[in-house]
């Protein structure tokens, strides 16, 4: 981008230069759009547990607003590994979270939550397991979201 448009695209927003490639901004944006309704659906299965205890979602918003912030913290050296090719679990083994996956499903079930999204994340880290990555960490996972599937 030549800095001639950057200050009358400034009043619109925030410029970021990603390229040449003018597909790529189009692909950024839905990639912020795979971000933003995968953290608000995982809120949303949070409240939803949470309200059959009678918690209302304002108390939990903030505890969630932790979560993910914390969870954000981890990007970075997440996308090390991805570009490296290589997963060490420093944190926790793929299989170590397979089974919390399954405590949330069985948990959501228990209360009466709809458990689909966490099955759906857990049937895929139970692929990239039986392929043998499960004592790596959860950023393995990107070989699965990387493959298309079919139906």
């Amino acid at each position: 981008m030549t800095r001639r448009w950057e200050s009358t695209l400034g009043t619109l927003g925030t410029v970021t230069y990603l390229g040449a490639d003018h597909g790529l901004a189009a692909l950024y944006d839905v990639a912020g759009l795979a971000m933003m309704w995968s953290v608000l659906n995982a809120w949303l299965q949070g409240t939803a547990m949470l309200r059959t205890a009678g918690v209302d979602a304002a108390p939990y918003a903030p505890f969630a607003q932790q979560i993910a912030a914390g969870v954000a913290e981890w990007l970075p050296g997440y996308a090390e590994q991805i570009d490296a090719g290589s997963f060490p679990a420093e944190v926790s083994a793929l299989e170590t979270d397979a089974r919390a996956m399954e405590h949330l499903i069985e948990e959501s079930e228990a209360v009466g939550v709809n458990a689909e999204l966490p099955k759906l994340l857990k049937e895929m880290a139970d692929r990239a397991i039986a392929a043998g990555h499960g004592a790596e960490q959860y950023p393995v996972l990107i070989e699965e979201f990387g493959k298309r599937r079919n139906g």
